[in-house]
Parts: structure tokens; sequence; C-alpha cells
């Protein structure tokens, strides 16, 4: 027997094989039903009366995207799927430097009807604890019952044995944790029937429209420059979705003093938001920059301080993704948008984007032909969650569709299909 911490709901030891025995037995819960729309309402409450989580704006973000007005959507949009039923039992592993998908993922799989478990890394944060404690106050309702016995946020070391053990009794697992977690995961079989979603290692890149800078007024800059802030620097630009590339679509030389601009003003934004690289990730920043000055087609690096670097390339040709992260913008100048389109590989993520009309930014995606991105987003929205994220819906991942057929079939045409199938089984 597998002894593991429970952190919500009741915090305490458990042992883990008695655990899934409880969460196979627990309660039905209507997919997309009320009782899961009021349980995430119910988080959504306790994290807005929590003064700690009030200081984590990726928290408020949550709260204010598990309210009823938002889930009930995503049920509406459900509903309009088809017959969906829940898949079972589902294993979620968030990755540990981005605590909120805990809860999007959980709250996700809680409104499509599954029982659930969900592996917290112990290098979790604040925000986790602050999840775990709103999930442990909300589902201390009655009416709630239902969900709580269905639900259990775990935290074990490393080892893998009770991964394993959650991976063979789980019909869904989630695993968000990059390439390495999900190639050490694949190594541990779930049974032949359950469905495995997998979120790699990601990057994501902002592109800018030259005239449409030049054409926009001072303070809409101001507001650019602050949005590009909140979706680079939240998660030190180590977020799958944070923009790491900046591409600038228009003439050159116009491109070149938008550039001196924007990135002068997101200099005063992070100044502003009293953002600061510790020591050691600037010295690691610094040895990246050294490297990419020796590999990487660059005409020019430029700083704003420590927590702001631009490195212009001359090309696209060849550009890998490895990036330090830590305020490091990659920029280059196109001619148009549709010349991005041959350089997207299947690693890119999110095209955050300004200043396009929606049939370029579609004749984009026709050029990109599915090698990648998955979303086009205005800035300041790159981190906003979605329930349609690297290219999966997951209200359909975590469903399963019934069909039911109540047709009348002619005796002489269903002896005939009974034959056909007889035939291949033979």
């Amino acid at each position: 027997m597998s002894t593991v911490r429970r952190l919500a709901p009741g915090p305490g030891d458990v042992e883990l094989e008695s655990l899934l025995d409880e969460l196979r037995v627990a309660p039905v819960v209507e997919p997309f039903g009320d009782l899961a729309l009021e349980a995430c309402d119910a988080v959504a409450r306790a994290l807005f009366r929590d003064p700690a989580a009030r200081s984590h704006p990726d928290l408020i973000a949550l709260a204010s995207w598990l309210r009823r007005p938002n889930t009930a959507r995503l049920a509406s949009e459900a509903r309009s799927l088809g017959m969906r039923v829940p898949r079972g039992l589902a294993f979620h592993v968030p990755p540990a430097n981005v605590d909120a998908i805990t809860m999007y993922s959980l709250a996700l799989s809680i409104l499509a009807g599954n029982r659930n478990i969900v592996r917290l890394s112990s290098r979790a944060g604040v925000a986790a604890a602050r999840i775990c404690a709103a999930l442990d106050e909300a589902l201390g309702a009655p009416e709630l019952a239902p969900i709580r016995a269905g639900t259990a946020i775990l935290t074990w070391e490393r080892e893998l044995s009770a991964t394993a053990v959650c991976s063979a009794a789980c019909d869904v697992r989630l695993v968000w944790g990059g390439d390495e977690t999900v190639r050490a995961l694949r190594s541990l079989p779930v049974s032949p029937g359950a469905k495995d979603v997998s979120f790699i290692d990601r990057f994501s890149l902002a592109a800018i429209s030259v005239d449409a800078w030049h054409a926009t007024g001072e303070r809409a800059r101001e507001e650019l420059a602050r949005r590009l802030c909140n979706d680079a620097y939240w998660f030190d630009q180590q977020g799958c979705s944070s923009p790491r590339l900046v591409a600038w679509c228009g003439d050159p030389q116009r491109a070149a003093s938008a550039s001196e601009d924007l990135f002068a003003r997101l200099a005063g934004a992070l100044t502003a938001r009293g953002y600061e690289l510790p020591l050691g990730a600037v010295t690691a920043k610094l040895a990246w920059i050294a490297g990419a000055a020796i590999d990487r087609p660059l005409t020019r690096v430029r700083d704003h301080g420590n927590e702001l670097s631009i490195l212009t390339l001359s090309t696209l040709t060849g550009l890998d993704r490895e990036h330090c992260g830590a305020g490091t913008f990659l920029e280059v100048t196109l001619p148009a948008l549709a010349d991005l389109a041959p350089h997207v590989s299947p690693r890119d993520q999110t095209l955050a984007v300004y200043g396009f009309p929606r049939a370029e930014l579609e004749r984009f995606v026709r050029l990109a032909g599915g090698r990648g991105v998955d979303r086009i987003v205005p800035f300041g929205e790159a981190l906003s969650f979605d329930h349609r994220w690297d290219g999966m819906n997951l209200l359909t991942e975590l469903t399963r569709q019934v069909t039911i057929s109540t047709g009348h079939v002619a005796l002489g045409s269903l002896a005939l299909g009974s034959v056909a199938l007889g035939s291949l089984a033979a």
C-alpha cells in the first residue's frame, strides 16, 4: 500500500489504493449539470474571499473564470456537441510553475462529471496552496458532498510508484508538465481503454503591424506595452503562451522606430510594476545571450536593465525554439504577416497580434497549413485560459459521446447487415 499526502479536500495522509477504491464508487455527477456549476462557483467565491488569493492576479483571473456565467456558457457549448457522458476517473498532473492550471484542469473535469485525482508537485507555490484551501472550503457545503467524494488533490515526491498506480487506475490522464514529464509518464501505462491527453513544451510569438503601430495614439501604445508586460512577465516568460519572439510586419525603417518605442514603454511598465530578476536568473540569461550571439543570426543586442533584453534577428530561417525566458525578446522584421507562415513550427502555440484585420489572420492560418499555432489572441490575452488548448477541445477530451439511433430498419436490411458483420468477424 502507498501512503501519500492529501491536500484537499480533507488534508491528511491517506492510503492511495484505498482512496482509489473510494473514488471509483463515488456518486456520478450529471455532466455540465447544476451541481457541477455550483461547485465551480463555490470555489470562485472562496477565492474572492481569501485575502491571500487576492494578491495573486492569476488567482483572480481563475476565480472569474470559475464564476457561473462563464461555466454555464461552457455547459451550453458542451450540450450542443451531442450526448456527452463522463469518462470516469481523471488523473491530472499539472505543471509545477503555473499553479492555476491545477484548478482549470480539475474544474473542466468536474464539469464533465468525472471523478478526479490530482497529483500536485511538492514544488508548487503559494497560489496552489490557496487553491487547495478554497476547494476544501467550497466542497464542505453539504449539497456538494457528491463532488467532494469524487475529488482528491494529492502530493508525493518524484518516485513513480504512486504515479504508476494512478495511471493504471484512470480512464483519462492529463499531463501538463512539458516534454520531460510527458516522456516519463508515457512510460507508465494506462489501461487499454483510457485516453492520454498531453501538453508538451511550447513556444509563443507576437506579431505587430508596423503601420498600425504608427497610427496608434500615445495612450493606446502605453496600454499595448502594459498588456505585453502581462503576457510575458507573470511567469518570467516561462509560460507556454508567453511571447518570446516579436515579428514586426512592414517597412524595416519604420519597424525599427516602432521597436524602440514599444520596448522603451515596456521597460517603463516593468519599472512601474517593480519587477526585478533574481541574480541567478540574470546570470543564466547573460550566458544564454552570449551563446545566442554565436549560434544565431543576430544583428543587434540591446538592453533596458537586467529585466529586458532585445535580440534582433536577420532571418527566421533555422530558428530553434530554445529560450531562456527572463525578459528576453527575439525580434525580426518581415514584409507582411504572411511571411511568418513558412517559419511556423509544431512547437508554436500562441500568436498574440496587434493591427491585423481578421481576413489577414485567416490567410496566415491557411498559409501555415497546420504546421503550428493553435491560438491567435489580442495583446493581453496570451495567458488567458480557454477550454480549447493546444488545438484540443477539453470539453470533448474529458467526455465520451454516446450516439442513440431510434430509426426503424427494414428486417431485410437488418439481416443483410448481420450477415455482413458476421463475415467481418469471421
